[in-house]
């Protein structure tokens, strides 16, 4: 069976990336694929990233790319594939609506070539508060993103990271099924930081409350001084200056280090310095592997308590402390009480550590084969994948 996986991929790191990455990771490592290719993206010129085995990347396209869906189509027709997984979301071809929606249209053309075809979404753009995502098209935007719903969902499965937005779609006919992100490595209880730091770690845009959390922060540290705030993550695509401005206005303020892109390598040890997740986002657009990390590694999380983190919370059964969207003052006493009580981050840490157990590589890795065999038996392929029988040790 060989399998193309199209995705971002480090060395860059996004949140789709990654999740690109793990899960090929968890696919690689599973011993039930003759072949894997991954038609890789990136802004960066990189190399075989670790535990991929004999994985082939191919760095073929970039974000901003006009030429991205002509290189990815022409090495499918090369390498001609039993199956292609793209793994995507609604930006991953860049900031200009119309190359990121040129590209998004080539999961339906290489569906057309006739190759079995399953896309994961990690958004549903439609869904979302276009206008605090700043979503670009004006008084279009809405229908620009029903635009990229309809396109997207032309495969032959559609994977969602969130139920709701399974549920949603199934409603309108389209097949498809969901796929929790889940753990990316196996889950470890690391021990509780000695230090009070707080961990700011996604893309940064300012939809995700960076600018909330520093003032929260600079009134938090009156009454803790020796705080600690580390923001880490790379430039939003579309908001390429947001994050040296804000450092620009935030540069007097102490307790503050802005780490910027960070590698596959370093992640585990930002969680291991950090004593606090804070999620302080204004909209989302979807699912949260930060959460699903800091469950991982047993860390105690406090986030806005937007709509879609409360549904994915409940889905997933984590507990989280939520504040009001938008209210640094609740966001204040929500730290507080997390900072106050290392009783209160233990029991939610252990709660969520004992939750992600369910969602181990090993489970990702299984559900994605039986999305990958739906998508076959509905191309009438005789070919089927053997999940494998027993977990897959950690890599």
């Amino acid at each position: 069976m060989h399998l193309v996986i199209v995705s971002p991929f480090p060395p860059a790191i996004t949140g789709i990336g990654q999740y690109g990455y793990h899960v090929t990771r968890a696919l690689a490592t599973s011993g039930v694929f003759a072949r894997i290719t991954v038609l890789a993206g990136s802004h960066r010129n990189g190399t075989s990233p670790n535990h991929l085995g004999s994985t082939e990347l191919e760095y073929c396209w970039a974000p901003g790319q006009w030429q991205a869906r002509t290189a990815i189509l022409s090495r499918v027709k090369r390498l001609s594939p039993d199956l292609v997984w793209f793994n995507a979301g609604a930006s991953i071809f860049g900031k200009s609506p119309w190359v990121n929606v040129s590209g998004l249209l080539t999961p339906m053309f290489v569906q057309w070539l006739g190759y079995p075809t399953v896309v994961t979404l990690h958004e549903l753009v439609e869904l979302t508060d276009l206008r605090t995502l700043n979503a670009p098209g004006g008084p279009f935007a809405k229908t620009g993103a029903q635009l990229l719903t309809k396109i997207t969902s032309q495969a032959d499965l559609v994977c969602l990271t969130m139920k709701n937005y399974a549920d949603w779609l199934s409603a309108r006919k389209v097949d498809c099924t969901h796929i929790p992100i889940g753990a990316y490595h196996e889950p470890e209880l690391l021990a509780e930081s000695d230090s009070q730091e707080l961990l700011f770690f996604t893309t940064l845009a300012p939809f995700k409350g960076l600018e909330l959390l520093l003032k929260a922060f600079e009134a938090l540290r009156r009454e803790y001084p020796k705080l600690k705030l580390t923001i880490a993550g790379s430039e939003h695509v579309r908001f390429p200056n947001y994050a040296r401005e804000l450092k620009s206005r935030f540069k007097n303020m102490a307790g503050i280090q802005w780490l910027g892109q960070t590698s596959e390598d370093d992640v585990m040890e930002l969680f291991r310095s950090a004593q606090i997740i804070v999620l302080p986002y204004t909209a989302s657009t979807g699912s949260s592997s930060v959460l699903y990390q800091a469950a991982t590694w047993g860390r105690p999380v406090v986030a806005s308590n937007l709509s879609e983190i409360k549904k994915l919370a409940i889905e997933s059964d984590l507990q989280v402390e939520f504040f009001e969207n938008g209210n640094i003052q609740s966001l204040y006493i929500s730290l507080r009480k997390l900072l106050d009580s290392k009783e209160i981050r233990c029991n939610q840490s252990t709660h969520n550590f004992n939750t992600i157990q369910h969602t181990r590589p090993h489970e990702t890795c299984r559900k994605y084969i039986q999305a990958f065999n739906r998508a076959l038996e509905k191309r009438r392929s005789p070919k089927r994948i053997t999940a494998p029988v027993t977990e897959q040790k950690p890599a």
